[in-house]
């Protein structure tokens, strides 16, 4: 991915993306960063273009930021550009706790060890809980209750998707089945579509993709051209229709963790074997910690230090989920035009550490400016405009 840095300063490729209006303070100026980050991913969207024959329309940067930019959405420091997780400071650290599900809310106190929630602010009850217990013991907790938490670190790069060879792939096989949900996966099986795959999203009975309950136009964009169906894997004839299709199928994408498949007694590198596809499988951490786009981008080092000293602030919203989305789709097109049925595995923490390769996303030499209306950075003799949020083509 080397080939896709621009040679500009990082700072400047960070407000030319967009993507700063949505890091930082609330209220004041963006964060300055670095952008190299994204650019890695546009090496990722080349990749993509390449392997298919046919080039996407837009940048990683539009495909970052376009969930933001369709519901209208910005910055708010420690808290994500959603609102769904936060940051608190732990005994020794930080940590990025996500609740975006009723579900969640129900486990802090078990997670927590403390009594019954009463009608005040859950964030200051987890905010005084959190303060003085060591971060170990909460992601082990948090692990057991299946609730999203992610640790601000800086790990080292990972491999962006790790590949298990299963034989030759099928061959004439233009079907994708869709089990994924929310972001990632839904961008994965949309990208193939658009690249001429007809892609089957299926969902359990009572259980839909909860995108459905958020941005109507975002939901659309990501599944527009999919063809649905109700599927019960947990019962013994919806597991089996779901395994006759996969006989029919290129590739899978699921969300799930792996604990589901075992639980149903599907193992994914052996069908991705025995029915020749490529099984694409994202998860929050590539185990069965639950992960949400938040958390797992923080998981993964993508954060900024506050100079003011506060909590840490997020970058980019929900970032893990797009990222692991593209690399996802790259890692489907590699195998399908290996004609290599294969399971790929794609943890969004470590595609977020590997897009970042061990920057830090300081921005040094660089400084911030108003001008009129407008922000501008200014660095190695040449300035850029901080430029609007855009949603990809």
């Amino acid at each position: 991915m080397e080939s896709s840095y621009s040679g500009r300063h990082p700072a400047l490729v960070w407000a030319q993306s967009g993507l700063m209006g949505l890091s930082g303070p609330e209220c004041g100026p963006p964060a300055l960063a670095s952008g190299r980050w994204v650019e890695r991913l546009d090496g990722v969207v080349s990749d993509i273009s390449d392997l298919f024959g046919k080039k996407l329309r837009t940048d990683a940067a539009g495909f970052l930021g376009e969930r933001a930019a369709l519901a209208g959405s910005g910055r708010r420091g420690a808290v994500s550009v959603g609102g769904a997780c936060r940051m608190v400071s732990a005994a020794d650290g930080v940590l990025a706790v996500s609740l975006a599900r009723t579900s969640d809310v129900e486990a802090i106190p078990a997670w927590l060890e403390v009594g019954a929630l009463g009608e005040g602010d859950i964030w200051a009850v987890v905010a005084a809980a959190v303060r003085d217990k060591p971060m170990a013991e909460l992601l082990e907790r948090a692990g057991w209750l299946g609730l999203a938490v992610g640790k601000a670190a800086r790990p080292p790069s990972s491999p962006p998707s790790r590949f298990a060879a299963a034989g030759p792939a099928g061959p004439g096989r233009n079907l994708v089945l869709d089990l994924s949900s929310l972001w990632a996966g839904p961008l994965c099986a949309s990208l193939l579509g658009g690249f001429g795959f007809q892609v089957l999203k299926l969902e359990a009975p009572g259980r839909p993709d909860g995108a459905r309950y958020g941005s109507p136009v975002f939901y659309e964009r990501l599944n527009r051209g999919k063809q649905d169906m109700v599927v019960d894997l947990g019962a013994g004839g919806g597991r089996r229709r779901f395994l006759d299709l996969c006989r029919e199928a290129a590739v899978v994408v699921d969300s799930l963790r792996p604990r589901a498949w075992a639980n149903w007694g599907v193992d994914r590198l052996e069908m991705a074997e025995t029915a020749g596809l490529v099984w694409v499988s994202i998860t929050g951490h590539g185990d069965n910690r639950a992960g949400f786009g938040d958390d797992a981008a923080v998981g993964g080092g993508l954060w900024l230090e506050d100079p003011a000293g506060g909590l840490p602030w997020f970058v980019a919203d929900a970032a893990a989920d797009p990222v692991a989305g593209l690399v996802a789709c790259r890692a489907a097109a590699e195998a399908l035009a290996a004609g290599r049925a294969s399971l790929v595995e794609v943890a969004m923490s470590e595609a977020v550490s590997w897009a970042r390769a061990g920057d830090d996303l300081s921005a040094p030499g660089a400084e911030l400016y108003r001008r009129g209306d407008h922000w501008v950075v200014r660095a190695d003799g040449e300035e850029q405009e901080v430029l609007a949020l855009r949603a990809r083509v």
